[in-house]
């Protein structure tokens, strides 16, 4: 009896978690997006935002259900193919209005495409036919048009205001059979026609000729236009590559960590090369494992090309199988197999990236052809170390980072010469002393990552990842500002591709105040790394310090949509409700971020800012007297004290214990200059002094 009753809640289960219905499905694009994200990524990032902003209160009018939003797309399922049309309908009249008065630079076009289908629920996802024929549907729509399947057609004839047309059948990719497409005939598409029609003169040898002329001068400029947009852009969307992470087809499971040390060495050499845009790996590890299709991943990171692979490892022989792709058509441009040593392993993923480059037509330089041919090291034991310590490294966390030291360590035993290793071990250290990672005394880990980015550069004055750990030392641990700089260009002229490299130089260029620089390279940072956090987050933070509070509260949402419970973007929505004057909606959220942060001093003190600003001063003094009594266990309780002591009033308090924190040369000092919590001691002349004493102010 107990058998059939759990057989009878497992059967249960499962039919809750999969449903089938019969429902209205909506698919949106928006024109041109991606084009305008390689020219202006400013100002697509602002329609993107705008264009949510005004098709997401439609959905619920109609009874929509927003089921999913991939960058510009939105995927829509509605209970009634009628009330689907009538939304898209609303939807394009919307934003032909909106666009009546704007420059064409400023328009939000979409394409949408509707079928009425059976569809499966499975748990949050909804699949099945009536999906995918949706999806092919939108991009037969001409822009700002909707594109209706005869499905929709049969449930609304004669219900809607708009004569339809039949546009000739149409094959669908994957869909068997072709299939009856409908277009809804919108009375502003005329009205555009009408309004573009030239005058006509007054003679009609001048009409012939003025029509003439017109048509030679259209067929000129469209050719022109045409072989500028297609060629060109084919190929900058081509040169937009991703490397999914190897698949490791070893017999060993725990080979694990060498099929993901390729795929990251295998982005580092592409990423050395100026024509590709390489996305990132923190970008692409989530698709390990993935069973989402190439053209659904290509859309999803907006690329054009995408390598993918295998490896199997026996003992010290590897046999890597590697296929590069073309996104848009599926052909497969070029496969190889390499049967290679281990000691042999970094002439690989040099053919694998010169090839690519020869694929795509990327013409190289000189300094790019020595930088992939370099060799990182011929001893295979060195290497696996090496690959064991990116592998621990990459989980950061305080056990994951001392262990990746240890396997640093012992790469440069196994081979002295190994200057990426010595990155490595610089890399770790720089953690433990600027970030948290461990109790070592902060003295120690500077000299200690001094000493081995030093080595690595004595090694290779040519490797960029040694110079953006010098940096990073340089900004975050010694505040040496002008060798940090520097060092932060030589590391991008070396590695154009260097996603961390940018990010990082972006968050120093910020606390100088020298926005309209930083802005535009963290964002060149998440187009090579955009399903990034840390990278998305710093986008929100350049907002915030600089003062454009809405703009960073629309950023941190973005990244609350796809990851609601992160820590750093709860804590910046937060800030910036708090310094928009949204104030309970600040506590709530700075609340969230205390637990989600298992209670960071900073946020605390934030918190107490709150308070003080809504009028609960006792809960603010209750927290700066918890602060102030941890001051000598730990530097950012000075910090942190400070923010809430300024937010008091008590300004002297507030100086004396930066005074303190800076001494002990405690990280989160090198925002002073730019952080809106301290805006209070501004003007103080203390506090200006102390700027200029860190160098923060000249």
């Amino acid at each position: 009896m107990a058998d059939q009753q759990k057989k009878f809640i497992s059967t249960e289960t499962d039919r809750l978690k999969r449903s089938r219905k019969l429902s209205a499905i909506m698919f949106t694009d928006m024109v041109g997006y991606s084009a305008l994200t390689q020219t202006n990524e400013s100002l697509a990032l602002d329609l993107l935002e705008e264009h949510r902003r005004i098709l997401r209160p439609l959905f619920p009018k109609y009874g929509g259900n927003e089921v999913e939003t991939a960058g510009d797309a939105f995927f829509v399922e509605f209970k009634s193919a009628l009330e689907a049309v009538r939304c898209a309908i609303e939807i394009q009249e919307s934003l032909f209005k909106r666009n009546a008065n704007l420059e064409s630079e400023k328009h939000i076009i979409l394409r949408i495409g509707l079928h009425v289908g059976d569809v499966v629920h499975m748990d949050s996802h909804v699949h099945g036919d009536g999906v995918n024929i949706a999806a092919r549907l939108e991009p037969l729509s001409k822009p700002g048009g909707i594109c209706l399947s005869e499905d929709v057609v049969r449930q609304i004839q004669n219900k809607i205001d708009f004569p339809l047309q039949k546009l000739p059948k149409a094959k669908l990719k994957n869909i068997k059979s072709r299939i009856e497409v409908f277009r809804v005939v919108l009375p502003w598409e005329e009205k555009l026609e009408l309004n573009n029609k030239p005058t006509l003169s007054k003679s009609k040898k001048q009409q012939i000729l003025m029509y003439s002329g017109a048509i030679l001068v259209l067929m000129i400029a469209f050719l022109l236009i045409w072989n500028f947009m297609q060629t060109p852009a084919n190929n900058e969307n081509k040169s937009r590559i991703a490397v999914l992470p190897l698949i490791n087809i070893s017999a060993n499971s725990a080979d694990e960590y060498f099929a993901d040390g390729m795929t990251e060495e295998l982005i580092s050499q592409l990423a050395k090369i100026s024509g590709l845009n390489v996305i990132a790996r923190t970008s692409v590890i989530k698709y390990k494992n993935t069973e989402m299709n190439i053209n659904e991943i290509g859309k999803e990171l907006n690329v054009g090309t995408i390598l993918e692979g295998s490896v199997r490892k026996i003992s010290d022989n590897a046999r890597i199988a590697v296929q590069l792709i073309n996104v848009e058509t599926q052909e497969h441009l070029w496969t190889k197999e390499y049967d290679r040593k281990l000691n042999n392993i970094f002439a690989i993923q040099s053919e694998i990236a010169l090839r690519i480059a020869n694929e795509l037509k990327v013409q190289l330089l000189s300094i790019e052809k020595q930088q992939i041919g370099k060799k990182g090291t011929g001893n295979a034991a060195a290497y696996k170390s090496y690959l064991l310590g990116k592998f621990h490294f990459n989980k950061k966390n305080e056990i994951s980072v001392f262990k990746s030291l240890e396997y640093f360590q012992e790469a440069i035993k196994l081979d002295p010469g190994y200057a990426l290793a010595y990155v490595g071990i610089a890399d770790c250290y720089a953690l433990i002393g600027g970030a948290g990672y461990g109790s070592m005394p902060r003295n120690t880990t500077v000299i200690k990552a001094m000493d081995a980015v030093n080595k690595a550069l004595d090694l290779d004055e040519t490797l960029a990842e040694a110079y953006s750990s010098l940096a990073y030392i340089n900004f975050r641990l010694e505040w040496d500002w002008e060798k940090a700089e520097k060092n932060f260009k030589k590391a991008i002229e070396l590695k154009p591709g260097f996603a961390e490299a940018y990010e990082r130089y972006a968050f120093y260029l910020a606390l100088f105040r020298r926005f309209d620089e930083a802005l535009p390279l963290m964002l060149h940072a998440q187009e090579l790394d955009p399903l990034s956090a840390s990278v998305s987050t710093g986008v929100g933070r350049i907002y915030h310090f600089s003062r454009q509070f809405d703009k960073a509260i629309n950023q941190f949402n973005k990244i609350l949509e796809i990851n609601p419970d992160h820590a750093e973007a709860v804590f910046g929505r937060g800030l910036s409700y708090m310094l928009n004057q949204r104030y309970d909606e600040a506590i709530s959220e700075l609340k969230r971020a205390v637990n989600l942060s298992n209670g960071r001093k900073i946020i605390v003190a934030a918190l107490g800012r709150a308070y003080v600003i809504s009028g609960r001063k006792k809960d603010a003094i209750n927290i700066l007297n918890d602060l102030l009594s941890q001051q000598n266990e730990d530097p950012e309780a000075y910090f942190a004290a400070a923010i809430l002591n300024a937010s008091l009033g008590n300004k002297d308090e507030a100086i004396a214990s930066l005074y303190k924190s800076c001494k002990e040369h405690f990280g989160l000092n090198v925002y002073l200059n730019v952080e809106p919590l301290l805006d209070p001691l501004r003007s103080e002349p203390k506090f200006i002094d102390l700027l200029k004493k860190i160098g923060l102010k000249e």
